[in-house]
């Protein structure tokens, strides 16, 4: 697993500070390279290499962080990528790493929900960018239908999705490569995936360097620029 140099002090110093690296993260350092900003993102997890996702229940374990402000306890690695936080009557579970929550999900990717769209809550000048804003999201993580089915396929057949289900007409699209042939051709430039072997192990991390997650499009991008410095924070014993 590797661990970026953490540099502070170019010779130009930052425009933005961006902290976190997942979904909210990525998209904003990569926006703000985009415009010519130079950036520093911080990051507390380190970059995980497909081969070192762990793939059995042992691994798992092991690749687990636990803190309990209730019961004053804590256990596992600090850049553990799983990380569990318990304080009050609240239970938070996230990611540790470069793509935060964008490395342990399934990567699946459904359109907002019309009912969502229309919550007064959003600013009006919103629903005229909808649109664009989704596939443009869709294009960056490069969604593509499912065609094939995960160990797990008959168990997800059972679980009423409700609103997802009339949400998607057809299959759902995951932001995973799923082309047996080579698609460089057809990925960004900055994308080096293979393909999708159906092993379900997503939810872990993907060993098979198929899934898209933040860091092989927004970050990349973002780096390409040459407007983005990664920086990974070492947390004090």
């Amino acid at each position: 697993m590797e661990k970026p140099d953490m540099v502070f002090n170019g010779h130009d110093g930052y425009d933005a500070v961006v902290v976190g690296s997942g979904y909210g993260g990525s998209v904003a350092a990569c926006r703000l390279s985009m415009a010519g900003v130079k950036v520093c993102l911080v990051e507390k997890g380190q970059k995980w290499e497909a081969k070192d996702f762990p793939t059995n229940s042992f691994n798992i374990i092991s690749a687990l962080r636990m803190e309990s402000q209730n019961l004053g306890v804590s256990f596992g690695p600090k850049d553990a990528l799983f990380q569990v936080y318990e304080q009050n009557d609240s239970l938070a579970a996230m990611a540790c790493g470069v793509g935060g929550g964008s490395l342990v999900n399934a990567g699946v990717m459904v359109p907002t929900p019309v009912r969502t769209r229309r919550s007064s809550k959003w600013p009006k000048e919103w629903e005229t960018d909808w649109d664009s804003c989704e596939a443009s999201a869709a294009t960056m993580m490069t969604i593509q239908s499912v065609p094939l089915q995960f160990p797990i396929a008959k168990i997800m057949k059972q679980i009423d999705v409700g609103e997802v289900e009339h949400m998607v007409q057809d299959s759902i699209k995951l932001g995973i490569n799923f082309d047996i042939e080579d698609s460089s051709s057809r990925l960004p430039k900055h994308q080096n995936m293979d393909t999708c072997i159906g092993c379900g192990n997503c939810l872990a991390g993907c060993p098979y360097n198929a899934k898209n997650s933040t860091d092989k499009n927004y970050l990349a991008s973002a780096i390409q620029a040459c407007a983005l410095q990664l920086g990974i924070l070492e947390e004090a014993d």
